[in-house]
């Protein structure tokens, strides 16, 4: 299966820089996670993969090459012939994303009779395989309804079904599992974790949600205020997080074995909108660790470990926020 590789991307909305030179990979039968608070850029980065930028943003620099075609050099009707067939996504909020006067065996049929040139019936039969295939019972009777008819989990199986139709290479999910209850979000992550190891597909998550990452995610990158903060394996991150911002994220999430009347862990402050990123580390003003340094220059990503990279320039310091928080 073809790979999907970001270098140095970087997307501009009226001047003011959102998304600051970001890279990242994805390989065949691999799970690449975008994580960060609301606002760090996860889902324009999503967008840019695909062309569906608004109109407000522009990508400035960078490439995103599949299969080694330059996705950001493409005109919009190239891009419509890849989109589905080769890169297909996953929107955050399936029943605003599927169109409500349509059945659901038509809007899933849709992208199918496009890419492959076959016939109505032809296209709904494969439209009730791939029901089958995301675990939709009574697939005869859901391919007549219409998306107010059937449950949250139900439309994002839905939605799956229509990035899956046409066998891409790279699919790229944003929030799959938001506004799920947690039994319906295990069995979209049992899913997505069988799509890599039966069909190879690589997926791009985007997530907040790090027990998500933990559960399904072979390498992370974090993002904040539009830049990678930290890339790597997931395991060696999760233990040893080398950047300020990651470790409190890690500290954030609701453990099992603390009091129930214990305060859960927050991170002071808020990601800064465009208008106000200035120079240095984006993080300064939140981070327990800043200095003058901090405020001033920019810290490059480097690598800590084998595959670990951030962008601190105190990350020989980040154990001492794991220690606090713990």
């Amino acid at each position: 299966m073809a790979g999907l590789t970001v270098e140095d991307l970087s997307i501009d909305i009226a001047g003011a820089s959102v998304v600051d030179g970001v890279s990242f990979s994805v390989g065949g039968g691999e799970v690449m996670a975008l994580v960060g608070e609301s606002g760090c850029g996860k889902s324009l980065t999503a967008f840019a993969l695909l062309g569906l930028l608004p109109d407000a943003a522009e990508v400035t620099q960078g490439h995103i090459l599949l299969d080694g075609l330059d996705l950001a050099s493409l005109s919009e009707r190239e891009l419509r012939r890849l989109r589905g067939s080769k890169l297909s996504i996953i929107f955050q909020e399936p029943t605003a994303s599927l169109d409500p006067l349509a059945t659901i065996g038509s809007q899933i049929a849709e992208a199918y009779r496009l890419h492959h040139k076959v016939s109505r019936r032809e296209a709904l039969a494969k439209a009730r395989a791939m029901l089958v295939s995301v675990g939709i019972p009574d697939p005869d009777r859901r391919l007549t309804q219409y998306p107010f008819e059937l449950s949250g989990g139900m439309c994002q199986r839905v939605m799956i079904a229509i990035a899956l139709i046409c066998g891409p290479d790279i699919l790229i999910a944003d929030e799959p599992t938001t506004a799920l209850d947690v039994t319906i979000q295990a069995q979209i992550l049992d899913l997505m974790k069988q799509l890599v190891a039966e069909r190879g597909t690589g997926i791009v998550l985007i997530t907040h949600d790090m027990g998500v990452v933990a559960d399904i995610a072979d390498r992370v990158a974090v993002m904040y205020a539009g830049r990678i903060a930290e890339i790597g394996p997931v395991d060696d991150i999760f233990a040893q997080p080398s950047h300020p911002y990651t470790a409190l994220l890690l500290a954030s999430v609701p453990r099992l074995d603390v009091s129930p009347k214990e305060r859960l862990a927050t991170i002071d402050g808020s990601v800064p909108s465009p208008e106000r990123f200035g120079p240095g580390c984006r993080f300064n003003e939140r981070c327990p660790l800043a200095d003058g340094r901090c405020r001033i220059d920019t810290p490059p990503l480097l690598a800590h470990r084998p595959g670990h990279f951030s962008a601190c320039w105190h990350a020989d310091r980040v154990s001492e926020i794991a220690r606090a928080a713990a």
